[in-house]
């Protein structure tokens, strides 16, 4: 244990932060997390998709994928876009293509890498701590372009080198295995991994919060955190405004795990991160005839939405936007979500009867998470896992503890560390 971070303090309380608390508090650390809502996973969090999956998980920057955020003019745009110029998402879709022309195959092979560490960590503490859960087994990956089925031998040799079982599939053999289907879905191609699960993030997050107050992690709502700074001594000073904590805090280590707002407290402190704010559009729909349900999940990567399936109710989440936060749902991404379900199961669920919601993602321009130290020692970061990230996140978190109390990480950190993504 590093005895120089004896108290730390998790700002956010996502599955980012809950689990960063819970692996530190594991290690003999007194933690507190503190969080600006009244609850834990009530944003990111609750937009997460639910895919437990390494074999599908994908960083957002694929080859070509950029194309999709030309599309501001199709009724059925695959990214939203806010119209008028806008700079700061220039440079950043900018950085976002050098990453899927020089780094993508590395890139997916890392996230693989880490999002098999996070599943199997999640599945030992779902036992350990006999939590209930909704995991279901499968995930179909589906690609409705040529274009975006090229990436296939890309994919299959990161299976390979994690030693995923997967399989390449044309339309008929997924029907084979999902009978449900629908055959007027048009595919390219698509690749099935049996191991890859699917589940309910917000229900897991919740049982970690239980989790980590029994190691004595405390939780700390409507308490926001307005600005870090460095103190003489080697201590963290952290000001507040919160109904119930004092307005100044002094730790000897924190982690930010903050999502957009990450960004505004490293800057004072010498680490500028490339956050991009992305919404993150969801829809929950009753199933109608379980016979016509799907029985796995599945990805489709044209449109980066993922469907899954929770008892009697289907979960459509991912499509992406480039605009503001609105109390008003963009019509264009509602009528998606529900479009590209019926494509694939069109008598499955009363597609009338959805109930949507949007979130504040925070995306990095080399689609991965970057966790670690900052420039300032006793400062960490963990941040930027999307929309699909729920595996990813639980193993960032356990390889932060690592690196906190000095301890040699369980897999390589290379690629996910702040000084990788600064220089």
């Amino acid at each position: 244990m590093n005895s120089t971070h004896r108290q730390i303090a998790v700002i956010g309380g996502g599955l980012s932060g809950i689990c960063s608390a819970y692996f530190l508090a594991a290690k003999g650390y007194q933690v507190a997390v503190i969080e600006r809502r009244a609850h834990v996973a009530e944003e990111a969090t609750f937009g997460d998709s639910g895919l437990l999956a390494p074999g599908a998980a994908m960083p957002l920057t694929l080859p070509g994928a950029m194309a999709t955020f030309a599309c501001r003019f199709q009724d059925e745009p695959r990214v939203l876009l806010a119209p008028g110029a806008d700079f700061g998402r220039r440079r950043w879709m900018r950085q976002t293509r050098q990453a899927q022309q020089h780094e993508f195959a590395e890139n997916k092979l890392r996230l693989s890498r880490l999002s098999a560490y996070g599943q199997g960590l999640t599945l030992q503490l779902q036992a350990h701590h006999n939590m209930e859960h909704e995991n279901g087994n499968g995930v179909l990956h589906l690609f409705r372009q040529p274009a975006e089925a090229a990436r296939m031998p890309h994919l299959q040799e990161a299976a390979r080198q994690c030693e995923f079982k997967h399989q390449a599939l044309d339309a008929a053999a997924i029907r084979t295995l999902e009978p449900a289907f629908s055959s007027e879905a048009k595919l390219a191609g698509a690749l099935y991994y049996p191991d890859d699960m699917a589940g309910n993030c917000v229900l897991f997050a919740k049982q970690m919060r239980n989790a980590a107050q029994e190691l004595g992690v405390s939780f700390h709502f409507d308490s926001t955190v307005r600005t870090l700074s460095a103190d003489f001594g080697g201590r963290v000073s952290l000001l507040l405004e919160s109904p119930h904590l004092a307005s100044h805090m002094q730790v000897d280590a924190v982690v930010v795990a903050a999502g957009m707002s990450s960004a505004r407290l490293l800057q004072p402190l010498d680490t500028v991160l490339p956050l991009r704010a992305l919404q993150s559009y969801s829809a929950l729909v009753p199933v109608k005839n379980p016979d016509d349900a799907p029985s796995m999940a599945l990805y489709d990567d044209s449109y980066k939405v993922a469907m899954t399936r929770l008892g009697g109710r289907i979960r459509i989440s991912g499509l992406l936007g480039f605009v503001p936060p609105s109390q008003t749902l963009p019509p264009k991404a509602l009528r998606n979500l529900l479009k590209i379900a019926g494509d694939y199961y069109p008598n499955a669920a009363n597609y009338n009867q959805a109930h949507f919601w949007s979130n504040t993602m925070a995306l990095l321009p080399h689609g991965l998470p970057v966790l670690g130290p900052t420039r300032q020692g006793n400062v960490f970061v963990n941040v930027g896992h999307g929309a699909t990230g729920w595996a990813a996140t639980v193993g960032s978190a356990r390889l932060l503890s690592d690196l906190m109390a000095g301890e040699e990480p369980e897999i390589p950190t290379d690629g996910l560390l702040p000084r990788d993504l600064l220089g």
